[in-house]
């Protein structure tokens, strides 16, 4: 039958068959006129196909690809994206040696570290990426330790650091508002307050008395702050202006004491990370928390390695992709990075970095391409490629225990 198709066919052959000059009926050699006319008019039969055809070849060049008409051609696939390069600087804290070193995250090339007074325990950055302020919570070195309670900004356009500014009573913790006018310390035993700063003037408010010693704080991008506590199993917001702690979601009762949050990039989801309930447990334990009605969801449970003998405490540290896809939590004791799919809530294999103990703090870069974590023993901080979760050659940082690695962040 003389389908559509054989008709396509049959013209796309005959619009790519070359011509060749033996299927070209000769002339004879005493023609007449008649007989001239007859053949230039076989001509004109074969000529006009082939003209028409163009019109079809240009059709043909798509359809194949769409619908495989001509010999089901597949379309091309498209070529793989190539994957991500880090981009932007890490910051790492180093406590023993009073400084934070800037790292290029394009080159894993730690620069000139930048001296702070006292020993700096925890740092925040300005949503501009201009500024960090580094909290400073312990005492200086030399033969006369002095108190060193304040915060002190770094412009980070040069690396310098700025004039401290003075707080009443050393910081634990310290978190910026998302408008970028306002920072908050968080001053543990034995002042349990809070001490407002204003980043216009660099100025210190009045601190506000806490009911309760906190263990961990965390900034939502709506600007509500979240916090633990160290004597109880809860999680609860707290206005930080005045230092009201509010309703509380209770944790598992066979939760150890909660350390660490992280929320999530649309400030729905905050994960609670609590510690192993017993010094000889292997399960960490990392809570989610709907934060449009307060409920905590199942737990998720991790796996973890007890802390080696003389080995005292077991830092965990969590980061959240900027995808909000993937959480990472950082084991101290075993030295391990757990990604954990936070669409399922699911811990996947963890990544081993030095097998000795380290992994303190955990930062992902601001493209989420890579995981940096920083590792107090060794001196260390690791990347750790997010496309396949491998870890990679590790940047020296410091000298040894001396190093104090509390906290590393990152800005584009």
């Amino acid at each position: 039958m003389n389908t559509i198709e054989d008709r396509l066919r049959n013209a796309y052959r005959a619009a790519t068959e070359p011509i060749r000059p033996e299927n070209i009926p000769a002339l004879p050699e005493r023609a007449t006129r008649p007989e001239r006319a007859k053949t230039r008019s076989r001509r004109a039969r074969v000529l006009i196909p082939l003209a028409a055809a163009a019109g079809v070849v240009a059709v043909a060049a798509v359809i194949p690809a769409v619908t495989g008409v001509f010999g089901n051609t597949p379309a091309r696939p498209r070529p793989a994206a190539a994957p991500k390069a880090p981009t932007g600087t890490a910051y790492v804290i180093n406590s023993g040696g009073g400084t934070v070193t800037p790292i290029d995250l394009a080159t894993n090339t730690p620069g000139k570290p930048i001296d702070v007074s006292g020993e700096p325990v925890a740092m925040a950055i300005t949503p501009d990426g201009k500024t960090a302020y580094v909290a400073t919570g312990a005492t200086t070195g030399g033969p006369e330790p002095t108190s060193a309670q304040a915060v002190q900004p770094i412009d980070l356009v040069t690396n310098t650091a700025g004039k401290p500014i003075d707080l009443q009573w050393p910081a634990d913790a310290i978190v910026i508002t998302p408008d970028g006018k306002t920072a908050y310390t968080i001053n543990g035993f034995p002042s349990l307050a809070v001490t407002p700063v204003d980043l216009a003037t660099n100025t210190p408010g009045k601190p506000v008395k806490l009911s309760e010693e906190l263990s961990a704080v965390a900034m939502a991008p709506d600007g509500k702050a979240y916090v633990t506590t160290t004597t109880v199993n809860e999680f609860m917001p707290i206005d930080l202006a005045i230092g009201k702690l509010g309703k509380p979601v209770k944790l598992s009762s066979g939760e150890g004491e909660p350390v660490a949050i992280a929320i999530a990039p649309n400030g729905k989801t905050a994960y609670v990370v609590s510690l192993p309930p017993s010094p000889s447990s292997a399960v960490i334990t990392v809570t989610p928390i709907d934060l449009t009605t307060d409920t905590a969801g199942n737990p998720i449970k991790v796996s973890a390695k007890p802390g080696p003998a003389g080995y005292f405490g077991q830092p965990l540290a969590i980061a959240i992709t900027p995808d909000g896809t993937t959480a990472y939590l950082a084991n101290g004791a075993s030295s391990t990075v757990t990604p954990i799919d936070l669409a399922t809530n699911t811990p996947g294999q963890p990544i081993s970095l030095s097998g000795k103990p380290g992994a303190d703090a955990i930062a992902i870069s601001a493209n989420g391409a890579a995981a940096y974590v920083a590792n107090q023993p060794t001196s260390t901080v690791t990347p750790i490629d997010l496309a396949t979760n491998t870890p990679e050659r590790p940047i020296k940082i410091g000298h040894g225990w001396d190093s104090g690695f509390e906290a590393i962040v990152t800005v584009p």
